[in-house]
């Protein structure tokens, strides 16, 4: 455990100093390639996630709380160290939700950070077509060309396809070079195996041990013997 909590830091430290190319959606998305594998080997995007963050000066994020309180349900938490603007879409029944934070350390030491979330529970056609329209038409001025995107999604092996298979169709197609291989032995583990790899199909990447990776993804097996994939890029920052 101590292993794998260190190699993850060390991937926040690495994004932390690498710079990608922004948060405008382009012809090769991540999230759009990730859902077309998944969905060209008979499985289901059972749910998924784009994530967006960058850092912004106090006076910029100031102007952004203004900003989306305009257009969005806000809410605001404050505790000791930092204080946090929450900002929801009010159309709850949307098929692809976005989400804002905006959050603003008290100490005037450290830069204020802004969030969006774009996000929804499965992956056909038409929510390919609404995803675009969501990304392109955050709010303006938002985020830079600084931004930083993470992309994940989750899908589950079934009769169809097999644990093994899948994987490799997933490698094949993507062209992904497998970099390392983390096996988690401690008994009731939740995950069996982390994967990371590079694929040079996307612009993002970060560097670590000398490598250069932009692929997460982390396997569970279940009771019924069927695998759950939790797939991410350059890295997974959700839970898995």
């Amino acid at each position: 455990m101590m292993k794998k909590t260190g190699l993850f830091l060390l991937l926040l430290l690495a994004l932390l100093t690498k710079t990608v190319f922004g948060y405008t959606t382009t012809a090769d998305d991540e999230i759009v390639d990730l859902a077309s594998v998944v969905l060209e080997n008979n499985l289901a995007v059972e749910d998924w996630q784009v994530t967006i963050k960058e850092q912004v000066t106090r006076a910029k994020a100031d102007k952004l709380v203004q900003q989306l309180k305009n257009s969005y349900l806000a809410s605001t938490t404050n505790d000791e160290n930092v204080i946090k603007y929450s900002f929801s879409d009010a159309q709850k029944q949307k098929s692809v939700v976005e989400s804002f934070k905006v959050i603003v350390p008290k100490n005037a030491n450290y830069k204020a950070e802004v969030i969006a979330v774009i996000r929804g529970d499965y992956w056909d056609q038409s929510i390919k077509q609404a995803y675009y329209s969501t990304i392109n038409a955050l709010p303006e001025s938002l985020f830079t060309k600084q931004a930083k995107e993470f992309a994940c999604l989750t899908t589950e092996s079934n009769g169809t396809i097999s644990s093994d298979d899948f994987l490799k169709a997933f490698m094949n197609e993507l062209k992904v070079k497998q970099i390392l291989t983390q096996t988690d032995n401690i008994n009731h583990s939740t995950v069996g195996k982390i994967i990371y790899g590079y694929t040079p199909l996307w612009n993002q990447e970060i560097s670590i041990m000398d490598k250069t990776m932009n692929i997460q993804l982390a396997m569970n097996e279940n009771e019924n013997g069927d695998t759950t994939f939790t797939i991410g890029t350059p890295i997974l920052i959700t839970e898995y």
